[in-house]
């Protein structure tokens, strides 16, 4: 019987376990990410980058105005405006924010400092 419910336990935190933003950035692409490629880009091709910035940038130490200092100008932001989020990737894919993903940058209102990188929607 204790058996049975370690691993229904186990079950339970691995079916509640998605994939990584690192690993929904790999789904939208591989283009190599540089600030000045960035600012130009279409939303596809930034969705195409994420995962370049996030191999090169540990952005989970950084501040919501680092973030803004290398990325520019948010496209939108996520609940308030001291979360910097951009609209990347597909216009096929919709939320209640945006269409396409909006790639999110959550930060501590005492500190500023990112404490949560994810999409929205999590990307499939």
């Amino acid at each position: 019987m204790r058996s049975c419910l370690h691993i229904f336990l186990i079950a339970a935190l691995l079916a509640g376990c998605g994939d990584s933003v690192e690993d929904q950035a790999n789904k939208l692409g591989d283009r190599e990410f540089t600030t000045a490629v960035w600012a130009t880009a279409s939303r596809l091709q930034r969705g195409e980058m994420t995962a370049s910035l996030l191999k090169k940038h540990d952005l989970k130490r950084s501040s919501g105005n680092g973030v803004v200092a290398l990325l520019g100008r948010p496209t939108g932001y996520y609940d308030y405006d001291s979360n910097p989020a951009y609209v990347v990737g597909p216009t096929t894919v919709e939320s209640v924010y945006t269409k396409g993903y909006l790639l999110v940058f959550e930060t501590d209102k005492d500190n500023g400092k990112v404490k949560r990188i994810f999409f929205v929607p999590d990307v499939e």
